[in-house]
């Protein structure tokens, strides 16, 4: 009885960890996505058969289809793959994966050596007739189950993740499904829209123009109240340092104003990216929840400028690399305006930051930024109808041992969220 629950419980756990990274792959990657969804229905489902003992025919299925699961993780995490083409990496979430799909194999596996052997012990009849009376009476019962379980892990654990809100868009750019299966609605929608401006501005007495700057999705991984700090490589919990090649980011926000680019004094100016990895601090299913390695906020001063000492980010699967910024304007602790975008680095350095340590250790960089869906599509606010990235491109230069990254920000700070 106890192999029966314990094949259940390990099938239902892994079926809800892929039904809560579904929705989110659907905006970069639908196959995956689908594959995740599709898959970690079928994998609650199968707690039916488990426990209602529907015979070795049920169970070797559920160990063929979860061994496909295990063997897809496994030929995809290599170089060269011939699914991917690339390494993928690995996280806490994906181990635990792989952990629970092979503990149900196991189970599922000692069940029917089990059977087997009752069978040369018992009337065969009999038996089937004795399960087919008492399993009757779990029908409602499980299926109950099972329809509560999909629906947790698609709508309901999600919502333990800091601030789950809008995600990558789908390929054709226009803004999808967020990471949990919604999209900004109400005041979140006119947050993402204020401080837009389709105007350009020249700088004085530089007489240089400044094009608009395009907004983009904030991503599941925003957490807000993060230290007020310029060096954001420590993590404030632990007392560590994020290793990787130096990164100084210069952020320059200016007003628009009547064709003129005004220093924005006073803004707080956000910055949250991946580590060396691919890896976000305070996100639970990657297992440095209450971390804050890697964010951080400062406020612009008389010149507009906000700079940031981190280190160069890394990729992750499905995305280009990119650093999340978001700018925001108050009185006093009322929100006024709020422009949030990603920054982008070449192709060319990204690839070769990646050829050393620790870099190196997580493989070559998953994709370009021309193959990136978000890099190529429609800005969140629609001043850009394609290949919004393209003007998201931070101006990277060499300094000392790493680079010094500098973006100038244009927006209309008197528009309200």
């Amino acid at each position: 009885m106890v192999m029966y629950y314990a094949a259940a419980a390990a099938t239902a756990t892994t079926g809800l960890l892929h039904l809560m990274l579904g929705p989110n792959n659907l905006g970069f990657n639908v196959n995956q996505g689908i594959l995740f969804i599709v898959g970690g229905i079928t994998q609650v489902f199968w707690i039916i058969p488990m426990v209602r003992r529907w015979g070795t025919p049920w169970y070797a299925i559920g160990i063929g289809g979860t061994a496909v699961f295990m063997a897809l993780f496994l030929i995809t995490r290599m170089p060269g793959n011939p699914i991917t083409g690339r390494g993928g990496g690995t996280n806490p979430m994906s181990i635990a994966v792989e952990v629970f799909e092979a503990t149900f194999i196991g189970f599922a596996a000692a069940i029917i050596v089990y059977e087997n052997r009752m069978k040369k012990r018992l009337d065969e009849k009999s038996a089937t007739e004795l399960s087919t009376r008492k399993n009757k009476k779990l029908v409602s019962i499980l299926t109950g189950i099972v329809v509560a379980l999909v629906l947790a892990g698609l709508f309901v654990l999600p919502m333990t993740m800091p601030r789950p809100m809008g995600g990558p868009p789908a390929q054709g750019g226009s803004p999808g499904i967020g990471q949990f299966g919604q999209q900004p609605q109400g005041q979140q929608a006119a947050n993402l829209l204020g401080g837009s401006t389709s105007q350009t501005c020249t700088l004085t007495p530089s007489l240089v123009e400044v094009e608009s700057t395009p907004q983009q999705t904030e991503g599941p991984y925003f957490v807000d109240g993060m230290p007020n700090r310029s060096d954001i490589t420590s993590d404030t919990s632990t007392g560590s340092l994020q290793q990787g090649i130096p990164l100084n980011l210069v952020v320059n926000v200016y007003d628009v104003d009547n064709g003129s680019c005004i220093p924005l004094s006073g803004a707080q100016v956000d910055i949250w990216h991946a580590d060396s990895q691919g890896v976000y601090s305070e996100v639970l299913l990657q297992g440095t929840s209450g971390q804050n390695f890697l964010r951080g906020y400062q406020i612009t001063n008389e010149n507009g400028t906000a700079t940031f000492s981190t280190v160069y980010p890394g990729w992750y699967e499905g995305r280009a690399i990119h650093i999340h910024v978001k700018v925001r304007t108050f009185e006093g602790t009322q929100e006024t305006s709020e422009w949030t975008s990603q920054f982008y680095l070449p192709d060319s350095v990204n690839e070769q930051v990646h050829t050393q340590p620790p870099y190196s250790n997580h493989g070559p960089v998953d994709i370009s930024n021309e193959e990136d869906g978000i890099y190529r599509g429609a800005s969140t606010d629609g001043l850009i109808q394609s290949n919004a990235g393209q003007h998201l491109m931070l101006n990277l230069t060499h300094q000392d041992q790493g680079y010094l990254g500098t973006f100038n920000v244009t927006l209309d700070a008197n528009q309200t969220g």
